[in-house]
C-alpha cells in the first residue's frame, strides 16, 4: 500500500469537509473492503485514475449526510426531485474538488483522474477491478458517517 498516493485523498477530504461545510471528520481503522459484500451506503462519488497508477477512489455516504452538505451549501431547493437531483450534483463536485486536490498534492507521480460519476441506491455497484485489493477508510462526524475507497493496481 503506497500511503504517498493514497494520503493525499484522505487528507483532501478531511480539508474539503473542514473548508466548505465546517464538518471535521474524524477518521477510523482502515480496512480491506469485501467489492462483493453488500453495504450500506447510499450513494457514492467514483473517479477512474490514470497515469503512472491507475485504479479507482470513490466517497461513500450516506443520504442525510449528502443532504446535511446541501443545507449548509444554502443552495435552495423546491421540491423533492430538485433536491435529489441537487443532491447528486453536490456529490458529484465535492468528489471532483476532493481529487482534484489531492492530484495536486501528489508531485513524485503523473496522475489524472477522470470526471466523476455518481451511484445511487441502496446496495449499489461499484465496478471495482477484480484483481486488486480495495483499501476503505470510515470517518464519522457529528452530521452522519462516510467512507473512502481507494483501489490501486498493484496495492
Amino acid at each position: 500500500m503506497d500511503v504517498s498516493i493514497i494520503n493525499p485523498f484522505l487528507s483532501a477530504c478531511e480539508e474539503a469537509f473542514a473548508t466548505m461545510f465546517n464538518i471535521m471528520p474524524q477518521p477510523k481503522a482502515p480496512y480491506l473492503l469485501d467489492p462483493v459484500a453488500g453495504h450500506n451506503w447510499e450513494i457514492s462519488g467514483l473517479v477512474a485514475v490514470s497515469g503512472d497508477e491507475t485504479g479507482v477512489v470513490a466517497f461513500r455516504l450516506h443520504k442525510i449526510l449528502a443532504a446535511k452538505m446541501l443545507e449548509i451549501s444554502g443552495v435552495p431547493v423546491d421540491t423533492p426531485e430538485e433536491r435529489e437531483e441537487m443532491i447528486n450534483q453536490l456529490v458529484s463536485e465535492f468528489t471532483n474538488i476532493i481529487t482534484g486536490n489531492a492530484v495536486s498534492a501528489i508531485t513524485t507521480k503523473n496522475i489524472a483522474v477522470s470526471a466523476p460519476v455518481v451511484r445511487t441506491g441502496e446496495n449499489h455497484v461499484i465496478p471495482w477491478p477484480r484483481t486488486t485489493r480495495v483499501i476503505a477508510v470510515p470517518f464519522t462526524t457529528r452530521q452522519g458517517s462516510f467512507e473512502v475507497n481507494i483501489c490501486f493496481r498493484g496495492m
